[in-house]
């Protein structure tokens, strides 16, 4: 029963990450790409963050990051506190990207889970919240 549930869980996410992706997608962005975005703030955000954000390595970064410079969305800056640190920036067109497809990502999500009832929805953030924070023989 376990491993079913484990199974059937992970499918789950699965099944709805590669729906949301692919709806992303269809907007002439990466999944990457589109996270990159949804991450890096007003402010900018340093590259090594962004990389702990999007959980890839700084050679994944760099090649990310230069495909999104060429597509008009970001640009490299130093930081003014510390010029050793690069920090990734919106362009106008990158932020009003960004402010179009967040909306647009979450009602996809809205869509896609919309099949269960607010009383079912409410019952699954409780299972997952108890599922995730359990530490139980984990060490």
């Amino acid at each position: 029963m376990y491993t079913q549930v484990y199974r059937l869980l992970r499918e789950s996410a699965k099944t709805l990450k590669n729906d949301l992706r692919k709806m992303i997608e269809k907007n002439g962005i990466t999944w990457q790409q589109f996270h990159a975005l949804y991450h890096i703030p007003a402010e900018g955000a340093p590259v090594n963050e962004l990389a702990k954000k999007l959980n890839c390595n700084a050679s994944n970064m760099t090649g990310l990051i230069d495909r999104m410079t060429e597509n008009g969305w970001v640009y490299r800056k130093h930081s003014e506190e510390d010029r050793r640190v690069w920090l990734i920036m919106l362009t106008e067109e990158g932020a009003a990207l960004r402010e179009q497809l967040i909306p647009e990502h979450n009602e996809n999500i809205h869509k896609r889970l919309s099949v269960l009832s607010t009383e079912e929805l409410e019952t699954m953030k409780q299972l997952l919240t108890k599922l995730k924070n359990n530490t139980n023989d984990i060490e």
